[in-house]
């Protein structure tokens, strides 16, 4: 024998099963100044860095601004903890009249690493003048 309530509550289940959840995003940000370098850097330049991942499709975006270094060569998120130099794990676009806007594919293995430790990593901008880093700053938790 059919049982009609048996059927509505498995029908509600796959229902609900079907329902996406909402993606969730963590932020962080970055203050990047050349005090921050284990070397020497530009020391009138500074910046910010606003980075969020979308943790449902391994998104990372960035929003870049640098202010006071001359033109820039590269700028990446590097694996690193504050006073150490660690390779870099993603680039970003460079900033065109100082500011970018950039989101790149990480992939679930960093989203989930820079998410879990992101004073594990931080922000380097290379320049003309200091091709080895002008401004520099650690990941941290957004403060809004």
């Amino acid at each position: 024998m059919f049982d009609i309530r048996k059927s509505r509550m498995l029908a509600a289940m796959a229902a609900t099963a079907l329902v996406a959840t909402p993606a969730m995003a963590a932020e962080f940000r970055a203050v990047l100044t050349d005090h921050n370098l284990t070397g020497v850097g530009d020391p009138d330049g500074w910046g910010r860095a606003r980075v969020r991942i979308d943790d449902s499709f391994n998104i990372l975006c960035t929003d870049l601004e640098v202010r006071s270094i001359d033109e820039v060569l590269s700028a990446q998120i590097h694996r690193g903890t504050e006073g150490t130099e660690g390779p870099p794990v993603v680039n970003l676009d460079a900033p065109d009249d100082e500011d970018s806007d950039d989101c790149d594919n990480v992939g679930d293995t960093l989203a989930d690493e820079i998410q879990a430790n992101p004073a594990g990593f931080y922000v380097l901008v290379k320049t003309r003048e200091h091709p080895e880093g002008a401004i520099r700053g650690q990941l941290g938790p957004s403060s809004g």
